[in-house]
């Protein structure tokens, strides 16, 4: 049986044509075909066939693969043709059967007889490609989304065949019959410079140098019309080799010899690098969005490479978290670099493999073999061993203007022997691992995304005027993809194949933290899967702090902090951290603290689900919580001097960790400041694990901190988790607590009505309990909310009542604080007069807007 799909897609069977059915049956054949041998995910086949899929989608496509197997049958096939493998089918297509599989055998043999200089050979290899193209791949045919991008693939293919076939030609001076096909191709892809270069070329050695020009003249204008820009350096300088009549163009080289192992180029007559041999970089992609300050700084450094006097070569590694955007940066960086004429006679690229999980990382004496054999080094002349192999490299380089892209190195050792030794060229690098090892290089670290960046991303792919027609969305969007380049483009994805679903509604659905990983997935390409290749090459040790680090409940975790979170001594989890660190599973504002992305953190925490108990995960919250509820009282007895304490009535210190001691305020302060975006969400996670006693404690030692004014609005929210895990815990004199400070806090904010009711509701609570000390407190404070909502006289009262009891318990410093205050005042004309500057503990407070207001100091 043979499948052809180079052209309308088409069956045939000892002879005979056999029907693929209707137009969607031919879409999952066609993308069965694509991916021959291997497994297609039936959610793919769904793709394939619709741009917007019914209801029925997936049945539909059990149906079509039904009827595929049997016409195979009807066709003398076996049961075993296509079969049902998870998630998908699997369409078996042996060697010879699929003309694609044939196109890209005569290709492959076509590229090997060119680098080694057999011209002739190639020649032959090429053209026996072409006759398998019967007309664009799947002509004629309805494409989802997967084939239209497989249809381009295959298009993109035969352009590159094309162009080499013509430089074959030109080395045997026999192009003139290919002016035809390149005319076509031309006419069909007019911004493709490779190809009207070659057209030129091959126009002007047929002696038709108007037309050469002519042809010149039209890229031109093209390119003006649709991009805004002029022709690249190359297609300038060939026209302006044309026009001095530049007699190298008119010389045919020879295409049977070597020197010294390297092919002829095709476009000069110079025995070096062959045209399109060493061009090896991935295609640059229009949707490319941002980096302009990096790609500023890439071609500042590119354009000092090698220059007057300077023997070191320039190496730049560009490193960062996964899906930041490295390869990407990297591609266009080069692209950019290579178009303004500079590093163009050598551009080398290799994928080094560290994150692959299907195969080895790449040996760097591999990776020089082809680089060795792209150079023209015939294959019995390479040395065997990698120190040989090396110094070649090096030698074949020597005074080139090579730029090389060493993708996804795994670290220093294996990117070193790959280094060239002249300063003459150019070597990006790109590695989720720091590379702080290798010497003189120029290390760019890429962040995320600044949400502009983001939402010019998701504009590109999804549409501009639907994003822009919802920027709050588009932005609520890119926020929970934590702004990284990979997840703002799956987000795009979905909705670019989504047409039905508006950004608000996809934002929603994005909400979810359970099912925020799952959304970012658009096919074979998932955030999490990318994270997996990460985490999979930590070691035991730090895959356990990776994990925990997603349970840890602050934006950020010092080692101390990590330390309790894992119950490891501070040195080891100090350690672990510094190494996720160097792996950019981590980063770093300031010295001591460890942030985690949020992405990141979703990731770690299914690992930890995955992988730890829920006692161990229990547990590890047990030892990070009490933590906290340690380390801050350890700051409150150095901040707060009144001595107005809560008992912890915890475990001891032992089990929480290595809880810091403060030598002076200030110190403490200092820790109480970096902390303090931690308290509200440790104390929401102690409520949340059931430790309500924790939850409602934290928020009480933290209340000198907050009364000093740092962060009112976290003091309220504080307050507000401590008083409802102060009731769930049934504790009492935490709910009075907890309303006293909230009662405070409100006060502190003007808010003197909600102020009283909290205080008043405190009093009761401390009434019910008999504590006469907390009532007499809670009096103290009401009366100052009471004056804050200008009513004196009940400020009066409870000044009064406050005073009794303080008397009646004997409490020297509460008796200090309300006689004054009721000394200084009468209720004459409804205002309070003070004497004097009331100076109040850290229990009390009296606004000086208050005070001002009543004609007070």
């Amino acid at each position: 049986m043979e499948f052809r799909i180079l052209g309308p897609l088409e069956i045939v069977a000892d002879g005979r044509p056999v029907s693929a059915g209707g137009p969607q049956q031919q879409a999952v054949l066609a993308a069965l075909l694509l991916a021959a041998n291997q497994v297609v995910p039936i959610d793919r086949l769904v793709d394939a066939v619709w741009w917007t899929s019914p209801p029925s989608a997936r049945a539909n496509v059990r149906g079509y693969i039904a009827a595929l197997r049997r016409m195979l049958r009807s066709a003398g096939e076996p049961a075993d043709r296509l079969v049902t493998r998870s998630p998908g089918y699997l369409l078996r297509v042996e060697p010879g059967e699929l003309d694609l599989f044939r196109f890209e055998e005569s290709f492959a043999r076509g590229e090997k007889a060119l680098l080694a200089g057999r011209a002739e050979q190639a020649a032959q290899d090429f053209a026996e490609a072409l006759r398998h193209g019967r007309g664009r791949p799947l002509e004629a045919m309805p494409l989802g989304a997967p084939l239209q991008a497989d249809v381009e693939r295959l298009e993109e293919r035969r352009l590159l065949l094309m162009e080499q076939y013509t430089d074959a030609c030109l080395l045997l001076g026999r192009s003139d019959a290919l002016v035809p096909d390149l005319r076509r191709l031309v006419a069909r892809h007019p911004l493709r410079e490779r190809l009207w270069e070659r057209l030129m070329l091959v126009l002007y050695r047929m002696g038709r140098s108007a037309d050469a020009l002519d042809a010149y003249a039209q890229v031109r204008r093209h390119l003006a019309d649709d991009l805004g820009i002029d022709p690249g350096p190359r297609l300038r300088s060939l026209e302006r080799r044309i026009l001095s009549g530049d007699p190298a163009l008119d010389t045919a080289p020879h295409g049977g010899g070597e020197e010294a192992g390297r092919p002829a180029d095709a476009t000069s007559g110079h025995t070096h690098s062959r045209t399109g041999t060493l061009r090896q970089f991935p295609m640059d992609i229009v949707e490319f969005t941002g980096r302009e300050a990096e790609l500023r700084a890439l071609n500042r450094l590119a354009d000092g490479a090698g220059g007057h006097g300077d023997t070191a070569l320039t190496v730049i590694a560009i490193e960062g978290m996964p899906g930041a955007g490295k390869t990407r940066l990297a591609v266009r960086a080069a692209h950019q670099i290579s178009s303004r004429g500079r590093f163009g006679a050598v551009q080398l690229w290799a994928d080094l493999r560290a994150m692959d999980p299907e195969v080895p990382a790449a040996d760097p004496a591999e990776v020089l073999e082809t680089f060795l054999r792209q150079l023209g080094v015939p294959a019995a002349r390479i040395p065997p061993d990698l120190e040989s192999r090396a110094a070649l490299y090096r030698d074949r380089l020597h005074g080139r203007r090579a730029l090389v892209i060493l993708d996804n190195a795994t670290d220093e050792a294996q990117v070193e022997p790959l280094l060239p030794g002249d300063p003459t060229g150019l070597v990006l690098i790109t590695s989720r691992r720091s590379l702080a090892g290798l010497d003189g290089v120029f290390r760019l670290r890429l962040s995320v995304f600044a949400p502009p960046e983001s939402r010019d991303l998701l504009g590109r792919i999804a549409g501009r005027e639907r994003v822009m027609a919802d920027q709050a969305a588009a932005a609520r969007i890119a926020e929970r993809c934590g702004q990284l380049p990979m997840a703002v483009t799956m987000a795009a994805r979905r909705l670019q194949t989504r047409p039905a679903w508006t950004p608000a509604e996809f934002a929603a659905r994005l909400e979810d933290e359970e099912r925020l990983p799952d959304e970012l997935e658009f096919r074979n390409r998932s955030i999490s899967a990318s994270f997996d290749l990460s985490y999979r090459a930590l070691t035991g040790d730090r895959q356990r702090m990776y994990r925990l680090l997603g349970l840890h409940p602050g934006a950020d975790s010092t080692p101390a902090s990590a330390a309790a979170l894992t119950g490891l001594p501070l040195a080891r989890a100090e350690s672990a951290l510094e190494d996720l660190l160097d792996e950019n599973l981590l980063q770093q504002a300031s010295p001591g603290r460890y942030r985690m992305h949020h992405l990141l953190r979703v990731h770690a925490r299914r690992k930890a689900h995955e992988h730890e108990t829920a006692d161990e995960r229990d547990a590890a919250a047990g030892r990070v919580l009490a933590w906290y509820l340690r380390a801050a009282h350890s700051a409150d007895l150095v901040v707060n001097t009144h001595d107005h304490r809560i008992p912890l009535e915890i475990p001891d210190a032992g089990a929480a960790g290595t809880v810091p001691a403060f030598g002076a305020r200030a110190e403490a302060l200092a820790w109480l400041d970096a902390e303090a975006e931690n308290f509200p969400a440790v104390i929401k996670a102690a409520h949340e694990h059931g430790r309500h006693s924790v939850a409602w404690r934290l928020a009480a030692v933290l209340l000198t901190f907050f009364r000093l004014g740092r962060s009112r609005d976290d003091w309220i929210t504080a307050y507000e988790i401590g008083l409802g895990a102060a009731r769930r815990a049934d504790d009492w004199r935490g709910v009075a607590f907890m309303l006293s400070g909230l009662g405070m806090a409100c006060n502190d904010a003007d808010r003197f009505g909600d102020a009283i009711g909290h205080h008043r509701e405190a009093l009761a609570v401390q009434r019910r309990l008999g504590d006469l000390v907390g009532q007499a407190w809670s009096l103290n404070r009401l009366a100052v909310a009471y004056l804050g909502a200008r009513r004196p006289s009940r400020a009066i009262e409870c000044f009064e009542e406050s005073v009794r009891i303080f008397r009646r318990v004997a409490d020297p410093e509460g008796n200090a604080v309300a006689a004054p205050v009721l000394g200084a005042g009468d209720a004459d004309g409804g205002h309070i007069r003070m004497r004097e500057t009331v100076t109040c503990p850290a229990a009390v407070m009296i606004p000086a807007a208050v005070r001002t207001a009543h004609g007070g100091n």
